[in-house]
């Protein structure tokens, strides 16, 4: 199954709702995926360099993203956010 670069990015951009995830194509074929938190703007992760050409089943897709949200959540526990 061959998905488009658009159906990719937005499939990646909905996964994180309600956090802000925006997909930008570098020259090299490549994603950068930013992942900010949709109530203060915080930069939960930046992922650079996601060779586009690896994304080529839902599956694959679906493992990246995954992944994302655990390294999120692993930092989150690092680094709590507390409010006052």
């Amino acid at each position: 199954m061959f998905l488009s670069t658009l159906e990719i990015q937005s499939i990646i951009e909905h996964s994180f709702l309600p956090a802000v995830c925006t997909c930008n194509m570098e020259a090299d074929q490549s994603l950068t995926i930013r992942v900010c938190d949709c109530m203060t703007g915080k930069v939960d992760l930046v992922a650079t360099h996601v060779p586009l050409w690896t994304l080529d089943s839902p599956h694959a897709i679906a493992t990246l993203v995954a992944d994302m949200r655990q390294e999120i959540e692993a930092h989150k526990s690092i680094h709590p956010t507390y409010s006052i």
